[in-house]
């Protein structure tokens, strides 16, 4: 009978470290010798009991993580059936803080396939196990129930789940770890329009991840960083960071998180109201997950498809499209996603047809009066009084705010951050910036431009900006104003 025990403890340890860099593929190559058929069950023949589950268990974790990125058909099941054998075997010994282990990666697994139900039932079992917060298998389950809430939109528990976490995750010697503390509080935080201190999440996790040398999840935060310029209305930004990422899975030939990337460029091109290029690139995206066995990423990059399409004024396509994602929702990961999808496309598609609001003022130009006819989004038509305001400079532009674009300004209360258009009396000279107050005096700050104080009895606070409208008109001769989400 051969034996490997010495060998064996160093390999399974290297092998996680392998893992946690993600590394996957130099990792299985070391497990060659005893797997070189993936489609076969690995020889443990000859290894003590806690070592053959330990091996079992590091081939179940890495055939998951590596399918999952080339997209190897079946990985998933085969992942399902290595862990469950390898938890059996610890249950033998009953190693809990092990079990939890196999519990975490499947429930990874279950999630990687979109079946949402199956990881939470899986997640929750590892977390009911009793294991000091600060153990690192325990620090992992949290960071996979946050995927897991995440599809729900389930934001506010993500931050309260992990920010009692936040002294565990930054003393453990596993800067990964780190960095998806990071990352999903991070996530979190821009979802309900934390920004800034999303911003600052999000870059604490670029470095954890670069230090870790995690080359997948740094891609994954570039991706996330994207997604909260684009909420910003920062796109040249926005599109620096998404080609960033996209370039970083193309050369680890990580080919789902490669088609989901685009989906988040298609969904840039689709703010700015590109959207030929948005369907170009949604195209190119859904080719790719096609092959991918993650539903989720699939119903999603659909969803980004039929809202590119509504806008196209294609209705037919959008709602097949819609359809298709409703349909793979269902079959493979509830009827609550389904619904969830059909409500998003229906709010989106009473935004698209909900009726035109104009509103005009005038202006005066060299002793001529010129009245402009602007057209409101929805969201912004409500308010009454407002004024226009053109945008002389660029020290707003990382803001919506471009030279040459019309802010449009009302008549609301102001508080301390707002960003506001003001008159200088003296001078009859408007200027943009935010606002603070206190003492009698104004401050109006940009970018990279010096805080201007104003006696609050010289200026005039024309209103809280809302807007934005492009320099060009319409086909009918009229600014679309869209609202400008800070």
């Amino acid at each position: 009978m051969k034996t490997f025990h010495t060998d064996v403890t160093v390999s399974t340890g290297n092998l996680f470290r392998l893992e946690r860099c993600g590394r996957y593929e130099d990792a299985l190559a070391e497990l060659r010798y005893i797997w070189e058929d993936y489609n076969s069950f690995p020889d443990i023949s000859g290894f003590v009991s806690r070592e053959a589950a330990e091996i079992l268990l590091r081939c179940g974790a890495l055939i998951g993580f590596l399918g999952h990125n080339k997209q190897i058909p079946n990985s998933q099941e085969k992942s399902k059936n290595l862990l469950t054998e390898a938890r059996s075997r610890f249950f033998e010994i009953y190693d809990v803080e092990k079990i939890a282990e196999c519990e975490n990666y499947l429930a990874l697994a279950y999630w990687r396939t979109g079946e949402l139900v199956e990881a939470e039932i899986w997640i929750e079992e590892s977390l009911s196990r009793n294991i000091l917060n600060s153990n690192r298998v325990r620090l992992h389950s949290h960071i996979i129930k946050c995927l897991i809430l995440i599809p729900a939109k389930k934001y506010s528990e993500i931050i309260s789940n992990l920010i009692v976490l936040e002294k565990d995750f930054i003393n453990c010697n596993d800067d990964c770890l780190k960095g998806d503390f990071y990352n999903h509080t991070g996530l979190a935080l821009k979802n309900i329009g934390e920004t800034s201190k999303a911003l600052e999440k999000l870059e604490s996790a670029r470095r954890a991840y670069q230090k870790a040398g995690h080359l997948i999840y740094l891609g994954a935060v570039e991706n996330n960083l994207s997604q909260l310029y684009k909420s910003l209305k920062r796109f040249p930004e926005a599109h620096k960071t998404i080609d960033s990422a996209t370039k970083v899975f193309k050369q680890i030939k990580d080919r789902t998180r490669e088609g989901f990337s685009l989906d988040t460029k298609a969904q840039i091109f689709f703010d700015e109201a590109k959207y030929k290029e948005a369907l170009e690139v949604i195209e190119r995206a859904i080719l790719i997950l096609t092959k991918s066995e993650n539903a989720a990423y699939i119903v999603e990059t659909y969803l980004s498809k039929s809202k590119i399409l509504l806008y196209q004024e294609n209705l037919t396509a959008a709602f097949l499209c819609l359809s298709d994602a409703v349909q793979i929702a269902k079959k493979k990961i509830s009827e609550d996603k389904a619904t969830a999808l059909v409500k998003e496309f229906e709010e989106l598609f009473k935004e698209k047809i909900a009726p035109v609001i104009t509103k005009t003022f005038s202006e005066k130009e060299n002793g001529t009066e010129e009245r402009l006819e602007l057209v409101l989004h929805p969201t912004i038509a409500h308010y009454q009084e407002f004024q226009g305001v053109w945008i002389k400079n660029s020290h707003l532009e990382s803001f919506g705010l471009q030279k040459d674009s019309l802010a449009v300004a009302v008549r609301t209360e102001i508080k301390r951050g707002d960003l506001v258009a003001i008159n200088e009396i003296a001078t009859d000279s408007v200027m943009c910036g935010f606002y603070d107050s206190d003492f009698g005096l104004v401050c109006l700050e940009g970018i990279d431009e010096e805080p201007r104080l104003f006696d609050e009895q010289d200026i005039e606070i024309l209103g809280k900006i809302v807007g934005v409208g492009k320099t060009d008109k319409n086909s009918k001769g009229k600014i679309q104003v869209n609202p400008l989400n800070l």
